[in-house]
């Protein structure tokens, strides 16, 4: 399977394009609203020509648009973000396709009492908090959750040809950040760029993520969508694992892929990420060595050239930023209850667990709010004594247990396991040609449910989508 092709090219220097219009759109807002008209209308006659289309536009700006806020339409100063523009977009196509087939996709075997259960939990810790919080509230904290009504639209739309395809975006689209993340880190140690400056406010408008400064000239460059270049390096590993699958020609290309994503993932200084990479990983070479029955002295090997790469990580940093002090794998672990956004998360434990231990088997329903001391400082600009009031928490799975429960919690826990069940199943088929595709995709998923203990993923689109992803994969029958 080839995935340095023709699709990649087109989607990496599209994007280059997209990026210059939204930083032209910053600054003259009618051409944001303009290309944010063409880019639905474009998308809306490529879902109806093809619902395949549609949907790869939607992965496409999953993949890179972290908030989704890279082109917007302003209304009374609420923004409607080009994610939700192109979720409505396709939903409304894949709606008219069912409609004119008069035939309902509906997941196979057991996804289909899996998605009704957390269907029908989702349902009570709605109507909960509908009667029990403040409506502004429920809307803003459920509304994440609703892109769940995507599943048809990727059970008609994914097919066999589609693997190809998506795997492509997803390599150009993480390739493409890591060279921007990298580049971002270059330009605000250099000081070309500054924190506070146009450019700065840019990214934060387009939800990129965020720009932090540490010390000297480093400076921490995270994106929420870099969960995707995390899923991308394992995705990436897990085929030159199994190298029968890559030409000769690509090997060069994924290893060059391989330094820029976990170069990327070390820039984002994100421990969650780290974490989730080291679980990806161990089960890559699980499912490597007894589903691929790759030898373990391959393993052993490439896996130490990869621990030699992200150890090179480092120096390449201090090149990039003029900063040769300290060791920034290590800083970020010590002393944790003095960085701020550590001792933030840490700080809501205690509301969190006490509050379910209220109310821990149907939780208080969404927009549930608590409150706790915050050291974070755009927080304590607004709120001086730091105490903070939200009803969004970086637990992810202490979150979902306060508004739906542990109930709720079980039912996301079943689903995803029903899932990874279902995939598993197919490496029973002898000459099944996607297993090493399949390998990397589970394992992208371990690293993502490891990430989510510290970072709300599975309550957002950008975690929502990969499972909806994997579950219409998991549902194919030829493939």
């Amino acid at each position: 399977m080839d995935f340095f092709t023709k699709t990649f090219w087109l989607t990496f220097f599209g994007l280059l394009l997209i990026e210059l219009a939204s930083w032209l759109g910053f600054l003259i807002p009618p051409f944001n609203q303009a290309v944010f008209l063409v880019i639905l209308a474009a998308t809306a006659v490529l879902s109806l020509i093809k619902i395949e289309y549609g949907l790869y536009a939607a992965l496409t700006e999953l993949f890179l648009g972290s908030l989704g806020y890279l082109f917007f339409w302003e209304i009374n100063g609420t923004k409607i973000s080009i994610r939700l523009g192109i979720f409505l977009v396709i939903f409304g196509a894949g709606l008219l396709k069912i409609l004119k087939e008069k035939k309902w996709p509906w997941p196979k075997n057991q996804l289909s009492y899996a998605f009704l259960f957390l269907a029908l939990v989702f349902s009570l810790g709605l109507g909960r908090g509908i009667s029990r919080n403040d409506f502004s509230n429920v809307f803003f904290d459920v509304n994440n959750w609703f892109y769940f009504l995507l599943l048809p639209v990727f059970l008609i739309a994914i097919k066999k040809e589609s693997l190809k395809i998506i795997g492509q975006i997803l390599l150009a689209v993480t390739s493409w950040l890591s060279l921007k993340t990298i580049c971002l880190l270059f330009l605000f140690s250099q000081t070309w760029v500054q924190v506070g400056d146009k450019f700065y406010h840019w990214l934060r408008d387009s939800g990129f993520g965020e720009i932090t400064y540490i010390q000297g000239s480093l400076f921490r460059i995270f994106s929420q969508s870099q969960i995707y270049i995390l899923i991308g390096f394992i995705l990436a590993l897990g085929l030159i694992l199994a190298s029968n699958q890559i030409a000769k020609t690509q090997k060069k290309w994924f290893w060059l892929y391989l330094y820029l994503t976990s170069l990327t993932l070390i820039i984002s200084q994100s421990r969650s990420f780290w974490l989730g990479g080291l679980a990806g990983l161990v089960i890559l070479a699980y499912l490597v060595k007894t589903k691929l029955e790759v030898r373990f002295k391959k393993i052993a090997a490439i896996g130490a050239l990869v621990v030699i790469i992200v150890a090179s990580h480092l120096f390449t940093i201090q090149l990039i930023t003029g900063n040769f002090s300290g060791n920034l794998i290590s800083d970020r672990f010590k002393d944790l209850e003095s960085q701020a956004a550590a001792s933030s998360r840490l700080n809501q434990l205690e509301p969190l667990i006490s509050n379910i231990g209220q109310s821990p088997f149907f939780g208080y329903g969404f927009g549930k709010e608590l409150t706790y001391q915050s050291n974070d400082p755009r927080i304590l600009q607004s709120h001086p004594g730091g105490q903070y009031t939200t009803y969004a928490f970086e637990w992810g799975y202490l979150d979902i247990i306060l508004k739906i429960g542990i109930l709720g919690l079980a039912a996301y826990l079943y689903l995803i396991g029903v899932v990874a069940y279902q995939i598993l199943k197919k490496f029973r088929i002898s000459n099944f040609e996607f297993r090493n595709y399949y390998v990397g995709l589970l394992a992208g998923l371990a690293g993502l449910l490891v990430v989510n203990i510290f970072s709300p993923y599975l309550n957002h689109p950008l975690g929502i989508g990969y499972l909806l992803l994997l579950a219409s994969l998991a549902s194919l029958d030829n493939a």
